[in-house]
């Protein structure tokens, strides 16, 4: 039974996919990623258009985020759900708990809000790769974090592949889905508030071990950690 999501949100390239792929390691955890579940002619109408910056509206993501919600409250195996850069806007949330409330009405909901100085997040955008052979990304514009060859940074570490620059971490593009963040995360907050759910901001500058560890406790416990 599907006891506990945790959606990590925060601007981008502050650590939230890194993160819950490592949480999701966890035996009973299963990691939610919108576009893994949207149609992939919907994916590369928003890649085309730069000023929806893979934006996806909100009826799509009702009938995509339903359908999961459905089939892990029942699987037998998901105990916890980790939302990778979800619920994007105040909509998404009431959306979101809207679903739990028919589907999954004893799950606890949390969120945890990845923090980072805008320097610094610039600093990891223009060294993030990706790699096209090991992800098969719907629109075949991969997003997951790729591990470098130890002898070049070029090289993906697990299919030798060569690794590329994310679309997204462009300099126009990292600044128009940080702004539609910083847009967006005033009524996304004031959402989870609304339901009685408080938003725990973590420092993301530290090691992804230690925030892991921290994180694990909303699992754990489906509490913040003290």
């Amino acid at each position: 039974m599907m006891e506990c999501m945790v959606a990590v949100i925060g601007p981008p390239a502050v650590g939230k996919t890194s993160l819950t792929m490592r949480l999701g390691e966890t035996p009973g955890c299963s990691v939610f990623r919108l576009r893994e579940h949207v149609p992939p002619v919907i994916l590369a109408a928003t890649a085309a258009d730069p000023d929806r910056v893979d934006w996806v509206d909100d009826l799509t993501v009702a009938l995509a985020l339903r359908g999961y919600v459905e089939r892990v409250a029942t699987d037998g195996k998901t105990q916890a759900v980790l939302l990778d850069n979800f619920p994007g806007s105040g909509t998404q949330v009431r959306l979101l708990l809207g679903i739990l409330r028919r589907r999954a009405p004893r799950c606890i909901v949390r969120a945890a809000e990845l923090v980072l100085d805008e320097r610094t997040r610039r600093a990891r955008a223009r060294v993030r790769r990706v790699c096209h052979t090991c992800e098969d990304d719907p629109a075949h514009d991969p997003r997951l974090p790729a591990v470098a060859s130890n002898s070049d940074a070029w090289k993906c570490g697990r299919c030798g592949g060569t690794l590329h620059p994310r679309r997204g971490d462009a300099p126009r593009l990292l600044a128009a889905r940080t702004a539609r963040f910083r847009q967006e995360a005033p009524g996304l907050r004031q959402a989870f508030a609304d339901a009685g759910i408080n938003v725990l901001h973590v420092d993301a500058s530290r090691d992804i071990a230690d925030l892991a560890a921290e994180l694990s406790m909303l699992i754990v416990t489906g509490s913040h950690p003290a």
